[in-house]
């Protein structure tokens, strides 16, 4: 039954134009006439069934029934503390690195934009080493740090990657100086009108490690919520206390354990 249904998503997928494609076959960037998330206009590159089932998003290709209904309790926690003070700028970070921050943020957003009444801007700022586009299999060298030194279009940069409703801003090049660029007002400025101009759009950001990188302390002053990933068994509690100790006790959502299962913690 599983396979009917697999062969029954994936066709309803290529006659909405959705076609998914290898990591080493990723197509050019072609414009999308129509923004999924009331943005600027949009480049469409599909996400790569290879690289969704690889890193495990949640997709008709990566059919896991009890993965999903971990994040739908994810959104649905997550929504009930930040609707009633309109927090939707929400950084999502961890201690140390592979602890799978990446993972959370990709298919929370994922998850989020599955509801019928809202869309979402998946942003990456970890600015020294990108990971949101491996997820999805996408092979571009432009993104955030074009816009903020180089003033290149947010309509040159934002990519639809064959979900509805989302759409993801990726990092850009690797730069030196990523501390100062996102404590810049055009970053600050940036962060505004993304929340400010859609009221029915949540914005996620995915952010370096806290123990590694100075970048997401930086960020937590200009974003009103951050959601922690712990990886289960491995990371020591003195750490994860260091690192909670860095961001402001009101900016802390709560904390996701991560490689068990996805559990919300306030």
């Amino acid at each position: 039954m599983s396979r009917i249904k697999d062969a029954l998503e994936k066709a309803k997928m290529e006659r909405e134009g959705v076609q998914p494609v290898s990591f080493a076959d990723t197509p050019e960037p072609e414009s999308d006439s129509s923004s999924p998330a009331g943005l600027p206009q949009t480049k469409f590159i599909n996400y790569s069934e290879t690289a969704i089932k690889k890193y495990k998003i949640i997709t008709p290709f990566f059919d896991n029934t009890n993965l999903s209904e971990h994040f739908k309790l994810l959104r649905a926690k997550t929504i009930s503390r930040v609707q009633e003070n309109d927090n939707r700028t929400i950084l999502i970070t961890s201690s140390l690195e592979k602890e799978g921050k990446t993972f959370v943020a990709v298919n929370l957003a994922v998850t989020f934009a599955r509801e019928v009444d809202q869309t979402v801007l998946l942003v990456d700022v970890n600015l020294n080493n990108p990971c949101l586009l491996k997820a999805f299999g996408i092979k571009t060298e432009e993104g955030l740090t074009d816009y903020l030194l180089n003033d290149k279009p947010l309509s040159d940069l934002l990519i639809s990657p064959g979900i509805e409703n989302l759409v993801l801003l990726p990092a850009g090049r690797k730069v030196t100086n990523s501390a100062e660029l996102l404590r810049s007002k055009k970053m600050q400025q940036l962060i505004s009108e993304m929340k400010n101009r859609y009221e029915d759009r949540y914005i996620f950001f995915d952010a370096p490690p806290m123990l590694t990188c100075v970048d997401t302390m930086v960020m937590s002053k200009f974003i009103d919520k951050a959601l922690f990933v712990v990886e289960s068994g491995r990371v020591k509690p003195q750490k994860v206390s260091e690192a909670l100790n860095l961001l402001e006790e009101n900016k802390i959502l709560g904390t996701v354990l991560n490689k068990r299962s996805p559990v919300f913690a306030p």
